[in-house]
């Protein structure tokens, strides 16, 4: 427990520096723009306003970097906590919750918190390795899914009742717990990664799918853009103090509104070693790996086409443009049934 409570302080001091920094930088990022504004209207400390923006600059950025380092760092140390805290309760106790843990015993696992301990036997468990990727490459996430019975966990399971998928982050403690108990362990194999992480994948085809409500503010915003630098380049002609601060502002949001426009679209991509669905935020972006999928069939979801790819621990609903599936079936027959 000591251990834990080293990492927690440790981890709370560079997380409130690196907030500290953070802040510190926006407030330099603040001052930069105060000064290209009066210089923009030809103040005539020039030379000091000059200075001021430099410093501001360089502060914001290294600011920032500093951080950013913290933060990150505060993370890792966050993870080493977690880490003192399961090995407190055991070798092999593994967090699958915010404070409910699963420990490996001679017969079976228990799942226990501060209010109840659950025990289940091996016999009706599944353990399922898998790699969670947000991008078409071979680094992901490692975790370890174990398939329990919902009768041992859902309160008044009914009959037939899907088994429940508990997860728990994929650590060389959980690795050697498995196979000391000679539990075979289903899905991509620890091996996997020792690849080279940044490793990416090969595309085949890509399909474009435009988000029209995010496109459209998209252009609104554009169309705002342009009346602003606009009316910027005619207030040259007669305030040009005032002018130009306008037609920076206005390019800013012209580029934020093309930018925002290319990203209004999700992306549907078959690679040569499996799929990718790029959506809207980064953070529900996923890559199937050709290894984890059984079977993609054409199903229906909310009136709408998809494929639904079936994995070993469950099932992806991915959007069906025109010719997809078709596509699918000519290069990777074996995956797309009968």
């Amino acid at each position: 427990m000591e251990e834990s409570k080293k990492y927690h302080l440790r981890a709370k001091i560079n997380d409130g520096f690196g907030w500290a920094f953070i802040v510190i930088a926006l407030v330099a990022m603040a001052g930069l723009v105060v000064c290209l504004i009066m210089l923009g209207l030809g103040n005539e400390h020039m030379f000091l306003l000059g200075i001021l923006a430099g410093g501001f600059a360089g502060g914001a950025l290294l600011c920032g970097l500093l951080g950013y380092l913290l933060v990150r760092k505060g993370e890792a140390l966050h993870r080493l906590e977690r880490d003192a805290l399961e090995r407190a309760d055991g070798e092999e106790s593994f967090f699958i919750g915010e404070d409910t843990m699963v420990t490996f015993g001679e017969e079976g696992i228990s799942i226990h918190n501060s209010e109840r301990a659950i025990a289940v036997p091996y016999g009706e468990l599944r353990f399922l390795s898998v790699c969670t990727r947000r991008k078409p490459r071979e680094k992901g996430e490692w975790s370890v899914l174990i398939e329990t019975p919902a009768s041992y966990v859902v309160k008044k399971a009914k009959k037939g009742e899907p088994p429940v998928l508990i997860q728990a982050e994929g650590k060389e403690r959980l690795y050697r717990a498995l196979e000391k108990h000679s539990l075979v362990l289903l899905g991509e194999k620890e091996a996997q990664k020792a690849q080279n992480g940044a490793q990416k994948f090969t595309r085949m085809q890509k399909y474009d799918l435009p988000d029209r409500a995010k496109r459209k503010r998209a252009l609104w915003f554009l169309l705002l853009g342009v009346l602003l630098t606009g009316g910027g380049v005619g207030l040259m002609f007669y305030m040009s103090a005032i002018g130009a601060p306008v037609i920076v502002v206005g390019g800013y949001i012209i580029l934020r509104a093309i930018a925002s426009y290319q990203r209004g679209k999700r992306v549907f991509a078959v690679y040569r070693e499996g799929l990718y669905l790029a959506e809207l935020s980064s953070r529900d972006s996923f890559f199937l790996k050709w290894e984890e999928v059984e079977e993609i069939v054409p199903a229906e979801a909310e009136k709408q086409k998809i494929l639904r790819a079936n994995c070993l621990y469950g099932a992806y609903d991915l959007p069906r443009p025109d010719g997809a599936y078709e596509y699918l079936k000519a290069h990777f027959p074996e995956k797309c049934g009968k």
